[in-house]
């Protein structure tokens, strides 16, 4: 088992965080290579130079996290974009029988690997970044998408019983304001959405750190309108 896990490239390592799951000490394994292109990604040697980045062997990960397990017993998985890998299926099972409980950020391009690692059991929590309106997806994504798969994930995991949240980074200038309105629709019932702060630093398209993020204010703003749009009154509390 621990064998084929080996194949996935993993390019990052935090023992011990407060920020990754909230409510929860985690641990975080960030995978190399991703499948979008987002021009305002801040991992951007992750995604374009995941060659580039010396591997951490898992042999090693596996003996830090059990020597800190008593104090930290979930493990956020990351990228990049850990659907990508074969792998991963090896991964989670691996760190899953030590006993650790799992969290999987994901672009939602890959509802096959979804939908296996669920039927495993192997997960206990999904992030899903939702990158804004469906009908213009390969723009924010900045590659053609199968906005098909995109939709198979959201159902997926809204559907489904495992727990969850969506996330949206919001970009001034690239996002208009109703794009995060619009993207939100597709979403409504969800039970936890999150906007998160455009970071103007190591961004894939240069260009972008140029960009000033939305003031505190705005955001707040932003953050209001939004909560009218949910179902769920715990959904607009939660944002």
């Amino acid at each position: 088992m621990l064998l084929k896990a080996e194949k996935i490239p993993i390019k990052g390592f935090i023992e011990t965080s407060f920020i990754d799951w909230k409510g929860h000490l985690s641990s975080v394994l960030f995978t190399g290579g991703c499948n979008f292109r987002c021009p305002y990604c801040h991992n951007s040697d992750l995604v374009l130079r995941p060659n580039e980045l010396e591997d951490i062997p898992l042999n090693y990960i596996i003996k830090r996290l059990k020597k800190f397990k008593k104090w930290v017993g979930h493990i956020v998985i990351t990228g990049g974009e850990p659907t990508i890998h074969n792998g991963l299926l090896d991964l989670i099972e691996e760190i899953k029988s030590l006993g650790f409980k799992i969290k999987l950020d994901t672009n939602g391009s890959n509802p096959e690997m979804l939908k296996e690692l669920a039927r495993r059991n192997l997960l206990d929590y999904i992030a899903m970044d939702i990158k804004g309106p469906l009908d213009r997806y390969s723009r924010w994504c900045g590659i053609e998408v199968d906005v098909e798969r995109i939709k198979e994930s959201l159902k997926f995991i809204l559907e489904g019983s495992i727990d969850y949240e969506f996330r949206m980074t919001i970009v001034p200038f690239f996002h208009k304001e109703k794009d995060i309105y619009e993207t939100v629709k597709y979403i409504k019932a969800a039970k936890r959405f999150y906007i998160q702060e455009f970071k103007p630093k190591n961004t894939l398209n240069p260009s972008f750190m140029t960009i000033t993020p939305f003031s505190p204010d705005k955001i707040r703003e932003i953050k209001e309108n939004v909560k009218k749009l949910f179902v769920l009154k715990d959904t607009a509390d939660a944002i």
